[in-house]
């Protein structure tokens, strides 16, 4: 819950260079102005320590949720929550872009992976703004010898818990930079996804 209105709010989390700043992983994000694309670089280490390097291709849009929107009726009964329905809510979209650049890869331990999130920002009566996040990342990649000779369910298990780890250190990360950013109340985690 931020203790801010929606127009303030929806202004803050439009600004995804800055939201993604707040990624520890993300080492670099660059806007292509010619394809209305933004490139992510992000770099972790894999189950062995070794450096991986994920490039994301990002298209950016927000729109309006009005109050008889069927996406803001799901968003306010999963979250059981009242809100201002008559100022709706706002939801800024990150979807995997369909046009990409040619990329030149010349390092082994680089990849490119589809990223895509929804940030739904509800309007409350009290002038405060609901905040939910939702996000998904693909990343196919190569795993080194000799991982790539254990059982593909103990691979599994190590890949979905190291993957789980950097998104809890980067959900708790960016909401640390929010709320030195914009005064938060009852901020809660829940960091869970699939890896591939």
């Amino acid at each position: 819950m931020l203790d801010s209105c929606l127009p303030e709010s929806a202004a803050y989390f439009s600004d995804h260079i800055r939201i993604l700043k707040c990624n520890p992983y993300c080492k670099n994000i660059e806007y292509l102005p010619e394809r209305d694309i933004y490139q992510w670089t992000f770099t972790a280490n894999d189950p062995r320590n070794h450096p991986i390097t994920a490039l994301f291709f990002v298209k950016q849009d927000l729109e309006h949720l009005a109050p008889e929107s069927k996406l803001l009726e799901q968003y306010v009964n999963s979250a059981n929550i009242v809100i201002d329905k008559e100022r709706g809510g706002k939801l800024i979209r990150w979807s995997a872009a369909e046009d990409i650049p040619e990329v030149n890869i010349a390092e082994s331990n680089t990849f490119i992976g589809t990223a895509g999130a929804e940030i739904c920002l509800l309007h409350h009566t009290d002038h405060k703004t609901s905040v939910h996040y939702d996000t998904s990342i693909t990343l196919d990649f190569k795993v080194p010898f000799p991982l790539n000779m254990m059982p593909e369910v103990v691979l599994k298990f190590l890949t979905e818990t190291v993957m789980s780890q950097i998104m809890q250190q980067a959900t708790e990360s960016m909401l640390c930079r929010v709320q030195s950013d914009i005064c938060c109340i009852d901020a809660a985690i829940a960091a869970e996804g699939r890896s591939r």
